[in-house]
């Protein structure tokens, strides 16, 4: 993406002798990241990526975030170690139903965990000191939001941290925290 903004800065300045540079959305979209006018959020997809994520995107000089792979319980510290903030969706696996009791014999021990842990993965964050923004991200049907924040809230996450992931923190990552995240005078107040 920066030597493509090189490239099209020098074409405009000599455009003699070559072809214009091929016009690609997806690198002039990272335009505002390059700049540092907007913070780039990296979806690592395990807690093992979260580490690799963060060195890269340090030595790239950019400013970003990290949205949760649901993982991140497994190696606490690697996500801690990112220092950075955590965007958590709120979308946990759910346990299938077996049509036979012995079916579940043929469950791993990593499954049963993966599913037992899910509803945890914000609080063990908040315990590593890690802000977080909770989100519907990856949720296939949004009417299960609040059943999902519930076991969240009875997995750890307490009341006031799970209140500040949905409005203020969010807020702030977005840097509309003067005008969003709050009810004040003079704010606009979305209440439902």
């Amino acid at each position: 993406a920066e030597h493509n903004a090189l490239d099209r800065a020098d074409f405009a300045q000599r455009p003699d002798g070559r072809g214009r540079p091929p016009f690609n959305p997806a690198l002039e979209t990272l335009r505002p990241v390059l700049q540092r006018q907007l913070r780039l959020a990296i979806e690592p997809r395990s807690a093992l990526m979260v580490d690799r994520a963060a060195r890269v995107a340090r030595e790239l000089g950019l400013e970003f975030l990290l949205v949760s792979s649901g993982q991140e319980w497994r190696r606490p510290e690697l996500a801690q170690a990112a220092g950075v903030p955590f965007i958590v969706p709120v979308n946990f696996p759910a346990a299938p139903k077996m049509p036979e009791d012995d079916d579940w014999n043929a469950v791993s021990l990593d499954q049963l965990r993966a599913w037992d842990w899910a509803a945890e993965n914000a609080a063990v964050l908040r315990k590593q000191s890690i802000e977080i923004a909770l989100t519907t991200f990856g949720l296939s049907d949004r009417k299960t939001f609040r059943k999902n924040l519930r076991l969240a809230l009875d997995r750890g996450l307490t009341e006031d941290e799970a209140l500040a992931a949905l409005t203020t923190v969010p807020a702030r990552l977005c840097g509309l925290e003067k005008k969003f995240g709050a009810i004040e005078p003079g704010r606009p107040a979305n209440l439902t």
